[in-house]
């Protein structure tokens, strides 16, 4: 399996990086304007990575703080079939019609805490 490397510049890169390479699934990174967004400005950067045969997409945004994931999530239009969660500065953001698959990339993403 490859590993899955972002090219962000943010403290909680390589955390991301160890919860999307924890999972049981090749993704590649995908073009996202994440600035476009609104509240973008709470935004330090972003990635989108999918999937192979593009069922499932995951979003992750990196911020300054815990508290801008309300913030932006509620500034943006999000479609049922998204569900997200944040952990720390980390913001995700997971898409499939597969709802175990989502439940189990969240909980994954979410820790035990």
């Amino acid at each position: 399996m490859n590993r899955t490397t972002l090219n962000i510049n943010h403290p909680d890169k390589v955390r991301a990086e160890a919860f999307l390479n924890s999972l049981n699934e090749e993704l590649e990174v995908v073009s996202f304007d994440w600035k476009s967004l609104k509240q973008s400005t709470r935004i330090v950067d972003a990635a989108k990575l999918s999937n192979n045969d593009k069922t499932l997409t995951i979003t992750i945004i990196f911020t300054e703080s815990y508290g801008d994931a309300d913030h932006i999530i509620n500034a943006n239009f999000i479609k049922g079939s998204v569900r997200w969660g944040n952990n720390g500065s980390l913001m995700y953001l997971v898409e499939s019609s597969d709802s175990d698959k989502v439940n189990s990339i969240l909980s994954i993403f979410a820790g035990e805490e």
